[in-house]
Formats: C-alpha cells, sequence, structure tokens
C-alpha cells in the first residue's frame, strides 16, 4: 500500500544503480579436479602427522565453551534492551 510506495520511492536509485553493474561471470578451470585431489592429498598428509582423532575431544570442549560464551553474550546483550530486564 502505502508503505511499499514508500519504499519504491527510496529503492529507486539505489536500485538504477546496481542494475547499471555488469554481470558477473564465473569460469571454473577445466583441471578443478585435479586441484581438489591435491587439497584431498594435503589434508590426508596433515592427518597423517597430526593426531586428530586424540585432539577431537579437546577441540569439542574448546568448540563448545566458545560457543556458550557466544551465546550468552548475545543472551545478555538481548536482555539489556528489553526495559524490565536490562541492568
Amino acid at each position: 500500500m502505502i508503505t511499499d510506495e514508500i519504499l519504491d520511492f527510496l529503492f529507486y536509485f539505489p536500485l538504477l544503480l546496481l542494475e547499471t553493474l555488469p554481470d558477473l561471470d564465473l569460469a571454473f578451470p577445466d583441471d578443478l579436479l585435479n586441484v581438489v585431489n591435491g587439497i584431498d592429498n594435503f589434508i590426508y598428509n596433515v592427518a597423517y602427522v597430526v593426531p586428530f582423532a586424540r585432539l577431537q575431544g579437546i577441540l569439542i570442549i574448546s568448540i563448545s565453551i566458545s560457543s556458550f560464551q557466544i551465546l550468552w553474550a548475545l543472551i545478555l546483550r538481548i536482555k539489556s534492551f528489553i526495559p524490565t530486564m536490562g541492568a
């Protein structure tokens, strides 16, 4: 309704500028499979030297603690914007 007309008016010039940009064309090389195989071989060689199976527990605990800290900070930030709960 009226909101659509206001938004159309506001976004007319930015959309006009975006339409003037050239098209983006991505082309992958023909030997992409060789690149993927090279990366795969590199990962296998690193996994042979570094014992990921033994370090997996430490990695899981570290990621869990970091995720909890991020989640807790996000909860506190959102809670601070609620008028009756902020401190």
